[in-house]
């Protein structure tokens, strides 16, 4: 995704190239073969330098292209003025842009460092661990420089025990950040060192009920964040510079040639100017805070590159860059090796040596018991595989079985069963009531339907009959043969109950599936939402944990634009309204450079975000709205709102 610098840099460009066509009046350059070697170079070389895409030319393309134009073609070769221009214009717009971009960037790391310190800064806990991790270093710095003072002195004995005797050389090495004062954040070399004044963190100790070395290591926190909030102060200051006042090509202000020569050189002067590190400003040590007003008198005072010629132009061009990673990178790296996060090795000693201890414990316990642990993984294999097979695959193809009617196992009684014992009591009451009763047909035909329907009085009464001589009926009586058939209607009746048992278990054969499958089933979806939703929390928790540092960037956005709103109107900068009069709802020169520092910072912060759902592109979207340039603060606080009430996260 484009960034606001290219942006910035595809405008300039596009006001160059208007300014470059209409100074040529409509005429274009057809053929390449008609024009002469350095100018072909200088048009082949100003196509090469292309803004239209998400990278900027680097700094090693933007010198190969000056280098060559310097030393392969010397004055002698004559070339078209306005190529010549137009390539010294191009390769003015890139350095600009590269130094914008880097100077944005290098923010970053000043942004991470500051949060550090914060996350530390007055928390117990987290200052304790501080001083574990940096104690090596600490006693490794007062060994070495014990031994360097040693080594100065001829008599080495006598001056070891005057130094270790002495508490003010110790805390001096140990803490050397509370005994070395800075003329400037940037100058790293202008250190002014004093005695260690331990009597302060004494007072704090006693007033706080802290321990001597939490003071300290508190106020060495709190120093290097106020140094970093500093540093990126002036940091700002610069990104100001340059986002105010840029090289603007357009043909208002004269001729082609002179317009490029003007604001080449005025550019040069001003990146210049930012590169270089904050003085002092008087007596006092304070630095001397850059700003367009300052800015303005420094182009004043300024030598002026008085010849206009192309080659001392591009001389300074190359000068540029080839003075950057000598100049401000270089600040950088010495203000973070001083003020920044501590080294990796630093950071990470501690829980490294806690998992060798702990990874070798743990290898001895696991070689030493590595029987009971196959056998444990075994089982657990073996218990997973049986689980799946019995209780998950077995109940769904049940259920599959079902219903598709495959399955007819879960039935009592048949019904051909059924039929042939009613028949049979039929056949036996009937043959009764024929021998015993001498009944007629059509007595017997309704003896039938009766015992269909489960009427046996006829043949209860006869049992009546011979109860009551049971041994004599029994021997030479009806009374056997009617118990025996009683038994026949018993077996009936079971036979019917059973029956209507199944009936009712094949209707509800599909509900008794279901039933069986469903706790194996219910058990599977618990244990996938588990495994569903810890992946799901770890991605919401990574989002939650950068939506912290997102919703305080936004607060000191939203602070800033609250605080610069109401003095936008009223003071104005003068090389603002000397310049551009679009400019005249610009903030101030920090304030507009701080707020580009905090969206950037946003920026980075949102490149975190999920692409699902189109997270990150919407977000992004709101990100541009408060780098615009072309919105009031009350829009982009506006914005801000939105977004809070938008995106959960924040």
């Amino acid at each position: 995704m484009t960034t606001f610098v290219n942006e910035q840099v595809k405008k300039l460009d596009t006001a160059l190239s208007r300014s470059f066509e209409k100074n040529l009046q409509g005429t274009k350059i057809v053929n390449l073969s008609s024009l002469g070697e350095k100018d072909q170079f200088l048009f082949q070389a100003s196509q090469a330098l292309d803004f239209s895409g998400n990278s900027l030319p680097s700094f090693e393309k933007v010198q190969e292209y000056l280098e060559k134009y310097g030393e392969t073609f010397n004055q002698d070769n004559k070339a078209t003025a306005e190529l010549e221009w137009l390539f010294i214009a191009k390769c003015t717009i890139a350095i600009y842009g590269q130094v914008f971009s880097k100077v944005l960037n290098l923010t970053l790391p000043i942004s991470e460092s500051i949060d550090y310190w914060n996350g530390i800064h007055g928390n117990t806990v987290q200052e304790i661990y501080y001083a574990l991790q940096v104690a090596p270093f600490r006693i490794f710095t007062l060994l070495k420089n014990t031994v360097k003072n040693i080594n100065n002195t001829s008599t080495a004995i006598q001056e070891a025990k005057s130094l270790f005797s002495s508490s003010d050389f110790i805390l001096t090495q140990l803490f050397p950040i509370h005994s070395t004062t800075k003329a400037s954040t940037n100058n790293i070399a202008t250190n002014r060192t004093q005695p260690f004044n331990a009597l302060k963190f004494f007072t704090l100790s006693t007033f706080h009920n802290r321990p001597l070395i939490l003071e300290i290591i508190r106020d060495e926190v709190d120093l290097k964040k106020k140094s970093l909030q500093k540093f990126r102060s002036q940091q700002a200051a610069s990104l100001g510079i340059l986002l105010l006042t840029p090289p603007e090509f357009n043909q208002e202000q004269g001729e082609f040639a002179s317009s490029v020569a003007s604001q080449a050189r005025t550019c040069i002067k001003m990146i210049k100017y930012v590169m270089e590190p904050p003085s002092d400003d008087g007596q006092d040590g304070t630095l001397q805070q850059k700003n367009v007003h300052h800015l303005q008198k420094r182009l004043d005072s300024m030598s002026d590159i008085h010849s206009s010629s192309a080659s001392d132009v591009t001389m300074e061009l190359r000068s540029v860059v080839k003075n950057w990673s000598s100049g401000y990178h270089h600040n950088l790296k010495c203000v973070q090796s001083s003020y920044g996060v501590p080294s990796v090795l630093t950071r990470y000693w501690i829980p490294a040596v806690v998992s060798y201890f702990a990874g070798n414990w743990a290898i001895r316990y696991g070689f030493k018991r590595k029987e009971d642990i196959m056998y444990c993984l075994e089982e657990l294999g073996k218990t997973g595989h049986d689980f799946i097979l019995n209780w998950v695959w077995e109940p769904v193809r049940k259920v599959y079985e079902t219903i598709r009617l495959k399955d007819q196992r879960l039935s009592i009684l048949s019904k051909q069963g059924l039929q042939s014992d009613l028949d049979s009591l039929e056949r036996m009451v009937v043959g009764f009531a024929k021998d015993n009763l001498h009944l007629s047909e059509l007595d017997l035909s309704r003896l039938v339907i009766d015992i269909r329907e489960g009427d046996m009085s006829v043949l209860l009464k006869e049992y009546e009959k011979e109860i009551k001589n049971p041994l004599k009926n029994v021997i030479a009586g009806d009374l056997l043969q009617t118990i025996l058939i009683q038994v026949q209607k018993t077996k009936v009746d079971v036979d019917l109950a059973m029956s209507a048992l199944d009936k009712l278990l094949k209707s509800n054969e599909l509900n008794f599936a279901f039933l069986a499958v469903a706790p194996s089933m219910l058990l599977t979806w618990a244990s996938a939402s588990w495994f569903k939703n810890t992946l799901q929390g770890r991605s919401q928790q990574k989002i939650k944990k950068t939506g912290l540092p997102m919703r305080e960037t936004l607060r000191r956005i939203e602070r800033q634009l609250i605080l610069n709103e109401s003095t936008q109107d009223n003071e104005l900068s003068e090389w603002n309204a000397m310049s551009r009069e679009d400019c005249a709802h610009q903030t101030e020169c920090e304030t507009q450079g701080i707020l580009l520092c905090e969206v950037h910072l946003l920026r980075a912060y949102a490149s975190t975000l999920p692409l699902k759902n189109s997270t990150r592109a919407r977000f992004m979207e709101d990100v541009r709205d408060l780098e615009n340039p072309n919105l009031s603060s009350e829009q982009k606080i506006q914005t801000i709102a939105r977004m809070n009430r938008f995106w959960s996260f924040l």
